[in-house]
């Protein structure tokens, strides 16, 4: 099977627990130990053991620490294998997961992808496949430039301060969190009035830097002397200046000691986050009155996982709060949760050439409140950010600005697009006015009501001028549009000449229903998981035409009211060829008018190349007004080719208003997962219940789904919950197979929840752990024959007791033992080759380090470990042999003596 190059979150979002814990064996004269029992490739060594029921650890160990990146390594496999969230082991270079699989994975069909470069091979994927040439600028006529710029300083004085408190703790965390604000706020003396608040949070960084050694950093933390703290809460200062400047106060907060401790964190530390989020918020309860602070105006920005931690606190706080969360910000952010929060306005910024979180999954949080409730009327809107990585929006994660040493995270070829010499590629500075422009503009949205700055959020074709020759696009629901979606409120109209369907929107190379089946390998789609993903999906409409004027299109259920509004399509364009189109619109009487989209018919192929190339749905806008049909009773939208050819989806129509409507004050109720912890007892089949809770309270019905990956091979459930108005609680039935032969010691069925109406989710990961309670075998190592002459094999023999469900991993390292130690001479060169390799033959060969890796499989209950013997004609005294096996944390030494014929 290929392999694939270049899905940076395949399998991520299923945010299941991958804890991959060490289990305990009886030993007897001698032991086994947990250790590679994969292959070792072009780099690292991959390990696949079998834990029992169908299930499998698999790990991959990086020869160096990895880095401390907000996107997340994942252990990716064929199509069909279910993985858990990917984890990273204390050590900070494992790679650790769960599988769920018919029969043992392959270690050969297995990759860990980081950022869409595969770790485990040699060399970075975007540099190695050469992209195309740098693409052309992108073509957006109509284009305006507004009258007012939010990034504009504001008449106040300035003044800046930092606070630090008592550290907090944190579940999950073992060493409490600092708290430490960086407060840029108008002078006191200053005639605001009341002053909204914004937050910032970063992401995910390093932590601790050596300022005397550019190239020395640590993760120890608290970082220690010569060590420092990376000042990542300082890199929002320009943009802090800015708002202060204009009446805001603002704090930005430091969460080093959550980067240093979140590798093993199911959701990635966004709960961490989101509880030092609200702890600052509790803290300027206090702080308010004297800064004049109004808590009833909180703007929350975060960058990366911060834009994740944000969020999750706005899905949590509730209207109860002593401060009111009225929008967010979130900057090149995650979502490993497939997270939203509803009726809390949010602006997410994709930077087109991030190389960081470069499947651009923070649309999710566009897209994942969509269809959550019907009352939302809170502005959902995404901006691609033609030009800008991930870092730069940090001015301490930015080469020539930063106090510790930093990088660009866009790793591809100079030559091509995205790389330095691409002249649409922003500066570090060009980055950061777009920075300013965008996030001061949300400010004014959501805590000003100025929708003059709207046209940059909502679709419309608008810049303003501080973000000089900066490009972007933006896509828009919610607000006060009246949506319409395929396939659920639409149906199909009569196609002439032009290919129509609905689809599923899922990525997947061969599958005819899904979305993405020839979307490009390397090509980001953030619109569409992978199939592994088991996430809800949502239904597209496709179009594809062969010749100019084949037209398709959709019916609509209930009739449009275009009146002063003006018609939307989030449009996903194929890319491959140049798509332009126009739209008809039909009215319940059958009167048709065509339209000129604004800007003119041409959509912008964003990158032509699969390693840039967005499958990003655009805004296709139309302006029916004068058009002689009655606009109050549309019930039909066709596209009609202009161009040769082309493909396109439509993720979802709308009627937009100009102005904003109010968002009521509510929040929906939240679901939390349990963790449950059993003895596993005996009897086959059984089930467990995992609860769940639900925090607030149901007015209405509600659906959220749940996977699980359960115990018995092959068991996977994939259900929908439904819950009845005034439910606080339930339960999840999860399958296990209760038996009296050894298993690993803790079986971990593991559990994910998403939202689909109603009802949003906060803890979205919970487990069944079941504790195997049978006896465990008893390993016993002995030698098969303790003298052995040359020529002939040193073995040993590894027995268990009884029968085992579980891998019994064995390694033997060859140490100094009593008496004259074999040389490398000594034994066969076809296993020093192999284990040894290039050596001195006069060498010890318990100098070198050599090991034995063997593997008792699952049901086997006897392992023969050998060593051959090298025969010469040299007349020798006899030479000793001697390997060292282990258990856990025992060691037990068997010797063989080699001597002459």
């Amino acid at each position: 099977m290929p392999r694939r190059t270049g899905r940076t979150a395949a399998l991520v979002s299923l945010a299941l627990a991958a804890a991959l814990l060490v289990g305990g064996l009886v030993v007897t004269g001698g032991g086994v130990a947990a250790a590679p029992a994969g292959r070792s490739g072009a780099r690292g060594a991959w390990e696949v053991r079998s834990l029992g029921a169908g299930q499998y650890a698999v790990s991959w160990t990086s020869p160096s620490r990895l880095p401390l990146t907000s996107d997340r390594p994942t252990v990716v496999g064929p199509a069909g294998w279910l993985i858990g969230t990917s984890t990273i082991a204390p050590d900070g270079r494992t790679v650790r997961a769960r599988v769920a699989a018919p029969t043992r994975p392959d270690a050969d069909r297995l990759d860990v992808v980081l950022s869409g470069d595969r770790l485990d091979v040699v060399g970075r994927d975007r540099s190695q496949r050469g992209a195309a040439a740098v693409d052309p600028p992108l073509d957006l006529p109509g284009t305006q430039t507004l009258p007012v710029d939010p990034a504009t300083p504001g008449p106040y004085a300035v003044t800046t301060s930092d606070y630090t408190l008592d550290p907090v703790s944190v579940p999950g965390m073992r060493t409490p969190i600092e708290m430490v604000g960086h407060v840029v706020e108008p002078g006191a003396a200053e005639a605001t009035g009341p002053r909204p608040l914004v937050l910032f949070l970063h992401g995910r960084h390093g932590v601790c830097y050596d300022p005397s050694d550019p190239d020395a950093w640590s993760e120890n933390w608290p970082c220690t002397a010569p060590f420092q703290e990376i000042p990542s809460q300082l890199g929002y200062d320009y943009i802090q200046q800015v708002l202060a400047s204009q009446g805001y106060a603002t704090v930005s907060i430091r969460v080093n000691g959550i980067n240093a401790q979140d590798f093993a964190a199911a959701d990635g530390g966004a709960d961490a986050r989101a509880r030092l989020v609200q702890a600052h918020l509790d803290h300027w309860v206090g702080l308010a009155a004297a800064h004049q602070v109004d808590l009833s105006r909180v703007v929350l920005v975060g960058h990366s996982r911060g834009g994740e931690g944000v969020d999750r606190a706005s899905i949590r706080i509730p209207l109860t709060a002593p401060y009111r969360v009225v929008g967010q910000v979130l900057i090149a952010p995650t979502d490993f949760g497939a997270q939203a929060a509803p009726y809390v306005p949010t602006v997410t910024l994709l930077p087109y050439c991030d190389g960081d979180v470069s499947d651009l999954q923070g649309q999710k949080f566009t897209d994942s409140g969509r269809d959550l409730t019907a009352d939302d009327t809170s502005l959902k809107s995404s901006v691609l950010v033609m030009g800008a990585d991930h870092n730069f929006f940090n001015s301490e994660w930015t080469p020539g600005a930063s106090a510790a040493p930093s990088s660009d995270d866009w790793a591809g070829a100079t030559d091509q697009t995205c790389g330095t010499g691409d002249p649409q590629r922003l500066s570090a500075a060009e980055q950061r006015a777009v920075g300013t422009a965008y996030v001061a503009g949300a400010v004014h949205l959501f805590a000003a009501g100025d929708q003059s700055v709207l046209p940059l959020f909502d679709g419309s074709r608008a810049r303003v001028a501080s973000q000089g020759d900066a490009q972007t696009l933006s896509a828009a629901i919610g607000g006060g549009r009246a949506l319409r979606v395929p396939g659920t409120s639409t149906g199909l109209t009569l196609a002439d000449g032009a290919t129509t369907r609905f689809c599923s929107g899922v990525y997947d190379s061969g599958r005819i229903a899904l979305c993405g089946r020839d979307a490009g390998a390397a090509a980001a789609t953030p619109h569409w998981p992978m199939s592994g993903e088991r996430i809800p999906v949502r239904t597209f409409f496709e179009m594809a035409w062969t010749a100019s004027g084949q037209t398709g299109g959709m019916l609509l259920s209930s009739p449009l009211d275009l009146t002063g509004r003006r018609l939307e399509l989030r449009t996903i364009v194929d890319g491959r060829a140049s798509t332009a189109v126009r739209v008809r619109i039909t009215d319940a009487d059958g009167a048709s008018a065509l339209l000129d989209p604004v800007g003119g018919d041409a959509l912008p192929t964003l990158g032509s190349a699969p390693e840039v190339r967005k499958l990003w749905a655009q805004t296709l806008a139309v302006d029916p007004a004068g058009a002689a049909v009655d606009l109050t009773r549309v019930v039909a939208v066709d596209l009609v080719g202009v161009s040769n050819r082309g493909r396109l989806w439509v993720a979802d129509l709308s009627s937009a208003p100009a102005t904003l409507a109010a968002v009521p004050a509510r929040r929906l109720p939240t679901i939390d997962l349990s963790r449950v912890r059993i003895a596993e007892g005996a009897g086959g089949a059984k089930v467990a219940q995992v609860p769940f809770h639900v925090n607030g309270v149901l007015t209405a019905p509600a659906r959220f789904v749940v996977l699980t990956v359960g115990q018995a091979r092959g068991d996977l459930q994939r259900f929908p919950v439904d819950l009845a108005p005034g439910q606080t609680g339930g339960t999840i039935p999860v399958g296990y197979v209760a038996d009296r032969r050894a298993d690993y010691r803790r079986l971990v069925t593991q559990v994910a929840a998403w939202p689909t109406h109603n009802v949003v989710t906060d803890r979205y990961v919970g487990d069944l752990t079941v504790q195997d309670d049978d006896p465990r075998p008893v390993i016993r190592v002995r030698t098969v024959a303790r003298r052995v002459t040359e020529g002939q094999p040193a073995q040993w023999r590894i027995r268990i007791d009884r029968p085992a469900d579980l891998d019994v991993t064995v390694t033997g390292r060859v140490v100094h033992g009593p008496g004259r130690p074999v040389r490398v001479a000594d034994i066969a060169s076809s296993w020093t080759d192999l284990h040894v390799g290039p050596a001195n033959s006069s060498k010890p060969l318990w100098s070198l380090g050599a090991m034995t890796y063997d593997v008792l499989a699952s049901g086997q209950r006897e392992l023969l470990v050998s060593i051959p013997t090298a025969r010469d004609d040299e007349t020798e005294a006899p030479e000793t042999l001697t390997l060292r096996f282990r258990v856990g944390k025992e060691s037990y030494r068997r010797t063989v003596t080699v001597v002459d014929r």
